[in-house]
């Protein structure tokens, strides 16, 4: 399994760094209450999916 669809933490957080370089360069703006969500997830120790689904609720909340 490669680092594009492995569940192991390290490359999830590779993923992450993956996806802000990209955003960069396509000049996609942050949001910032998303990555303070994000970190406090991450603190919190929680798992992918429960991350998922936090962010999920996070984004239908703004739509």
């Amino acid at each position: 399994m490669g680092r594009w669809s492995s569940s192991d933490p390290a490359d999830v957080a590779w993923r992450r760094e993956q996806m802000s370089a990209n955003n960069d360069i396509e000049g996609v703006r942050r949001d910032p209450q998303a990555d303070q969500l994000m970190a406090r997830l991450d603190a919190e120790g929680k798992t992918p999916a429960q991350k998922r689904d936090a962010l999920r609720g996070y984004f239908a909340q703004k739509a």
